[in-house]
């Protein structure tokens, strides 16, 4: 079992792997299937870590959505052929870099 700190050293790393590899522009993310699943793998890396943090860690931070981000993985992995191509786009964009801060918070008080 992975703990707390290495778990959000997992999403800190598919973090920084969305926002170094989605593109600016849309129509360049929609034109590179590679990139597309590159960027949905990492935010499905970034949902399953989410998702085994301890209660006791979502609970000590209830700023950090962790149902919705969980929920997103979910989504992205069991209903795959109903992925919305352009949610995962505004995540990527939106959603993963204001993530970043708040992880890397949590993670410089979390005991290694």
């Amino acid at each position: 079992m992975r703990s707390d700190r290495l778990l959000l050293q997992d999403m800190l790393d598919s973090i920084v792997e969305v926002i170094d590899s989605t593109p600016t522009l849309r129509a360049d993310y929609d034109a590179n299937k590679f990139v597309r699943s590159h960027i949905l793998r990492h935010i499905q890396v970034i949902g399953e870590a989410a998702w085994r943090l301890s209660g006791s860690l979502k609970d000590q931070t209830p700023q950090v959505p962790w149902k919705k981000i969980a929920g997103m993985r979910h989504v992205l992995v069991h209903d795959y052929f109903e992925v919305n191509w352009i949610r995962v786009y505004e995540t990527a964009r939106l959603d993963v870099p204001a993530l970043k801060p708040q992880i890397e918070s949590i993670l410089a008080v979390v005991p290694p």
